[in-house]
């Protein structure tokens, strides 16, 4: 069974007197499970078409099918509903917020999704632990490294169980060892749950961990090179 399915998806954005296609005719067919990493420069469209999928924007053309959800088709209030409970979003810049615990910041979207109290915390605690983050569960944003803080932003991403996760530059502000220990813990994340990953990331490193790997430029995607590999 395929989780994502796109067909001669495009995206159009108006620039003054001129139009640029940040996803131009874009075909794309995930597994359920697949381990997906996307490179390319910037402004390729790497960005918008993680957006794409994750329901944060719409398409100008084409079909683009989740879990056999056409995003394309579905209403503001539907796109919401997906976001919340289908997908889970992991950025370069964490987003955490300032005055919450760690264990705080991943009981939020619990909280959102109407969980009672106590499961949720059960479940947050959970999730805290799963990161390897036990012992700082209490502690705000500033008091927690850049590692720590993207592995509280992943237990978050992960609170309401999604089918699929999207990681923007999830290395892009860490040390290279960091960087590396955050990328285990995506691919360890992925063979245990099953969830469907794409990555978007400019470090090839992060990008061979993925068993499936696509080069971006000009809106469209192409298998990476096997000298790449």
């Amino acid at each position: 069974m395929a989780t994502i399915r796109i067909d001669r998806l495009t995206r159009v954005f108006r620039v003054g007197d001129s139009e640029v296609r940040a996803v131009d005719n874009l075909a794309l067919t995930l597994d359920t499970g697949a381990l997906a990493s996307i490179v390319g420069p910037s402004g390729s469209g790497k960005s918008t078409l993680l957006a794409l999928l994750g329901g944060l924007d719409t398409p100008t053309s084409g079909a683009i099918t989740v879990d056999g959800r056409p995003l394309h088709q579905l209403a503001a209030d539907d796109l919401a509903a997906y976001r919340r409970t289908s997908v889970g979003f992991v950025f370069q810049d964490f987003f955490l917020l300032s005055h919450l615990t760690a264990l705080e910041n991943v009981e939020l979207p619990l909280k959102l999704s109407g969980m009672p109290r106590a499961a949720r915390r059960e479940r947050a605690e959970g999730l805290i632990t799963q990161v390897g983050l036990t012992q700082r569960a209490a502690h705000l944003p500033r008091q927690l490294s850049g590692g720590e803080r993207q592995r509280v932003a992943l237990a978050r991403a992960l609170a309401n169980q999604p089918r699929l996760l999207l990681a923007d530059e999830p290395t892009g502000n860490l040390d290279v060892h960091t960087g590396r220990q955050i990328a285990d813990l995506l691919v360890e994340l992925n063979a245990r749950q099953r969830i469907t990953m794409l990555l978007v990331t400019h470090n090839l490193d992060v990008a061979r961990r993925a068993p499936v790997r696509f080069n971006m430029t000009d809106g469209a995607l192409h298998p990476a090179h096997p000298a790449a590999s």
